[in-house]
């Protein structure tokens, strides 16, 4: 049976658990779907040459309906009853008929209906594969096993783990994307301007963020780049973006004598 692939460019060592080539495969009983992204040359964000300030945010990360676990395993938002409801439901798996596989051998138990519900890819995928013994089989490969462990908790109850988030905020930024789930796309974005981005993880960042469809973060990320060059462009990430993709250096450079000309 044929895996569906996502391909993503290939990233420096120096992001955390990253390494080659960023692939997301989706396998299913008689499944077949490819998931392509495609950059928008004509894009404005793409070719303009001066850097505009980023858009504001948009809104609150979250509605009342979305619990986030804070420094100490403290919630708000959602009432911990309703919180510790569907959290059980997750990590007991009572009554799973879902069984999703990946990348470590063992398999995480969901339930068909919620994952429907929550993701319309997820639910397209889940609806052509053929059920065994009353479950359902599909697999998630190429990002770690914990990555898929959080994303599927979120589908459930938006709830997180503050350093679990940090740790695979990129492979959850890909995810949410692939699947298409805006909620948790937010919380990455989210996390990734406020204090995540650095010079040493900014280059692939703004890879990922040209194909996962985030200008705002693409924004910032230019934003750095320009005002940390020397810095960044003598770093590993810059280094593997320049002999995997020589045009978007091109690209970066010119911004940079753009912003010198202005000055």
């Amino acid at each position: 049976m044929a895996s569906p692939e996502i391909d993503y460019p290939r990233l420096s060592s120096g992001s955390e658990s990253f390494g080659g080539c960023f692939n997301i495969r989706i396998e299913g009983e008689d499944t077949r779907h490819t998931l392509d992204f495609h950059e928008d040359r004509k894009s404005p964000v793409y070719n303009a040459r001066n850097i505009p300030e980023p858009p504001p945010p948009p809104g609150k990360i979250c509605s009342k309906s979305i619990t986030h676990e804070r420094g100490h395993g403290k919630y708000d938002r959602v009432p911990n009853e309703t919180r510790d409801t569907w959290d059980k439901l997750f990590k007991d798996g009572y009554g799973a008929d879902v069984h999703i596989s990946t990348d470590n051998g063992s398999f995480i138990p969901a339930h068909y209906t919620l994952l429907r519900i929550a993701s319309p890819i997820l639910g397209n995928l889940l609806q052509q594969s053929k059920v065994k013994n009353g479950i359902r089989s599909i697999k998630i490969l190429g990002v770690p096993h914990d990555a898929v462990f959080i994303f599927i908790r979120f589908l459930y109850s938006a709830c997180y783990e503050e350093r679990g988030m940090k740790t695979f905020v990129l492979h959850l930024l890909v995810l949410s994307h692939s699947y298409s789930v805006p909620s948790l796309k937010r919380v990455c974005i989210h996390l990734l301007e406020q204090g995540w981005l650095s010079p040493e993880n900014v280059i692939d960042v703004l890879q990922l963020g040209r194909n996962c469809d985030v200008p705002r973060l693409i924004v910032v990320c230019i934003r750095m780049i320009v005002r940390n060059f020397i810095t960044i462009s003598s770093s590993e990430g810059w280094e593997v973006m320049r002999r995997a993709n020589p045009t978007l250096e091109q690209e970066l450079l010119e911004y940079v004598v753009d912003a010198d000309s202005i000055t």
